[in-house]
Formats: structure tokens, C-alpha cells, sequence
């Protein structure tokens, strides 16, 4: 009798069990599609963060690419400086070869005015005498 009383105990206690597991431990459907709905959610969320975050990256490579050609065009452009320096500095030091040269032809054509003259003025005494 005891024994029936402890199977008894042990069905019924199993039947408790089980009627709560389905009632409190397991999820309705209800709960079951929110679950999905939300899975579903944040999926298409981390789809859209995924595309954002490959745009951002190819940003970045264009962004990259953009800052590696203008720091290619800054070394150009400061090498012309100074080829435009170093050319600027030539041609004043050409232009003053010129105005010494200019000075010194100036001077010879003085010269040979000059004595243009007393050669002149040479030849007049002799025929003159």
C-alpha cells in the first residue's frame, strides 16, 4: 500500500511538473513571434550598420587615396617653388652680368668717343698747319 501511495505520489507529482513546465516554463507562440519579430529587427538593423560601416571603409580608402595624391601634388608643387626660386635667383643674377656688361660697353663706347675726338681734333692741328 505504501508503494501505491509512492507511485502515486510520484505520477502525481510528475503530472504537476509537467502541466507547469507547460504552462510557465515554455514560450506561447504569441511570445515565440515576438521573439522572431525582434530577431527579424535587429537583423535588418545589422544589415544596415554593415552597409554603413562598408561605406565608411570605402570612405576611407577614397579619403586615403585623395590625401596620398595631395601630398604628391604638395612635394610637386614645392619643388616648382623652387625651381621658380632658384630660377628667379639666376635671372636677377643674369640681369646683373647684363647691366655690368651694359655699364662696361657703355664706358668703352665713352672711351672711344673720346679719343674719336682727340684724333679728330689731332687730324684738324695737322691740316690745319
Amino acid at each position: 500500500m505504501r508503494m501505491l501511495r509512492n507511485g502515486r505520489l510520484v505520477i502525481g507529482f510528475s503530472i504537476a511538473l509537467f502541466l507547469g513546465i507547460n504552462f510557465f516554463g515554455c514560450a506561447t507562440s504569441s511570445r515565440i513571434q515576438a521573439l522572431e519579430e525582434k530577431i527579424e529587427v535587429n537583423s535588418e538593423k545589422a544589415e544596415q550598420a554593415l552597409k554603413e560601416c562598408q561605406g565608411a571603409k570605402e570612405a576611407v580608402e577614397d579619403s586615403s587615396r585623395y590625401s596620398a595624391e595631395s601630398a604628391a601634388n604638395a612635394q610637386r608643387a614645392e619643388a616648382a617653388a623652387s625651381r621658380a626660386e632658384t630660377s628667379a635667383l639666376q635671372a636677377k643674377k643674369a640681369a646683373r652680368a647684363a647691366e655690368s656688361s651694359a655699364k662696361r660697353a657703355e664706358d668703352s663706347a665713352n672711351k672711344a668717343e673720346n679719343s674719336a675726338r682727340k684724333t679728330a681734333d689731332i687730324y684738324d692741328r695737322i691740316i690745319a698747319k
